[in-house]
């Protein structure tokens, strides 16, 4: 901003001529000049206050957003604390369930060995069996039977 024209003073017997007042007004014009150049220094830096401003509130709405998402955060506090829990519950599981697995395996090589004995046995059996079978089949009146099973 450009400093004010000047105007021309006007001459002592003029000057004598005005009322007191107007005199007293006419001497406080450096002061005012002064108090002027301060106030166009200050308000020099009003741009950037505006710019200053505008980021607020640009950071404003983010921290606007940032809230809403920390509220979602919050509602589903409750569900996380609770998986939260079931996690830590986890490792006890397994080892629960390890133990299980590990009867399971037992169970099922006693249950192998017992098929693997009735497989003997029914083959013991069989052997057995097997004799008196042709025997049976030797017998009056078997093929008969056999005939009408067959027809």
């Amino acid at each position: 901003m450009s400093p004010p024209a000047r105007l021309p003073l006007p001459s002592f017997d003029r000057l004598s001529a005005l009322p007191s007042d107007v005199l007293g007004a006419l001497r406080m014009i450096p002061e005012i000049v002064e108090n002027t150049r301060k106030m166009a220094t200050y308000t020099a830096a009003l741009p950037e206050v505006a710019e200053a401003l505008r980021q607020v509130s640009a950071d404003t709405q983010t921290l606007v957003t940032m809230d809403r998402r920390m509220a979602s955060i919050e509602e589903a506090m409750p569900v996380l604390v609770e998986v939260q829990r079931h996690l830590a519950q986890l490792p006890e599981t397994m080892g629960r369930l390890d133990d299980g697995i590990e009867r399971l395996t037992a169970l099922m090589e006693k249950i192998v060995t017992a098929l693997q004995e009735l497989e003997s046995s029914v083959e013991t059996l069989r052997g057995a069996v097997e004799p008196m079978s042709r025997l049976a089949n030797r017998m009056p009146g078997q093929r008969k039977a056999e005939r009408e099973e067959q027809g």
